[in-house]
């Protein structure tokens, strides 16, 4: 869950549960943008700003304020949401497009079910020598590390044997080639103004449909 106080920074902590730091502690109600949480001690794991967990009334964390260091008064509210991407982005409209496997030809699929490439990374690396691309919200937070040869021009996922690579950035090189999957394979369709595309750096897709993955 990116921060909105702080937009570089990444909460990895997410579940539902209870923190250690707010076993025990006593909250009155308060209406966070309409909604009735209750709200826990100030988590001292965050240095970046004074982090406070929401709960709803069965004490399962919903959210947090994230408060300025210097100027309490100037403070974000974050949530969790539906999914993955929106929770992470903190925007609302992204919707569920089934899995991977159903945008894909019967010929691929099977491939790539009998070679075993069924994780977003294995998925990836093999759709690396054309310009489809899979994005993962674990990808958004830490970018993938893609090995490039200059002799032969093959990308790869890991270190490519007998070549000489270096460490390049994922690249997109079309921008209506690009899936946004979970890391069980489902599809997400974001909405027209998501910030995502400011953070992958390339133009808003148009919604027109993605072709065949080209497979190494």
């Amino acid at each position: 869950m990116l921060s909105l106080l702080k937009p570089d920074f990444v909460y990895h902590d997410v579940t539902e549960d209870i923190t250690e730091n707010d076993i025990d502690v006593v909250s009155d109600e308060w209406n966070m943008e309409g909604r009735i949480v209750y709200r826990g001690s100030r988590d001292p794991r965050y240095t970046h700003a004074n982090v406070y967990w929401l709960y709803n009334d069965d004490l399962c964390r919903v959210g947090c304020t994230e408060h300025d260091i210097e100027n309490h008064a100037d403070y974000r509210i974050l949530w969790f949401r539906s999914n993955d991407f929106e929770t992470l982005l903190q925007e609302d409209g992204w919707q569920p497009n089934g899995d991977i496997w159903s945008h894909l030809p019967n010929s691929t699929f099977e491939r790539f079910i009998n070679e075993g490439w069924t994780t977003p990374e294995e998925f990836l690396g093999q759709c690396l020598a054309g310009s489809f691309r899979i994005v993962t919200p674990n990808m958004l937070i830490k970018p993938p590390k893609v090995y490039y040869c200059n002799a032969c021009e093959k990308k790869s996922m890991k270190p490519i044997p007998g070549c000489a690579v270096r460490e390049i950035s994922l690249d997109f090189p079309d921008m209506n080639d690009i899936y946004f999957v979970d890391n069980d394979m489902i599809v997400y369709d974001p909405p027209l103004d998501s910030k995502i595309w400011s953070i992958l750096q390339v133009p808003r897709v148009d919604g027109s449909l993605l072709p065949e993955p080209v497979v190494a």
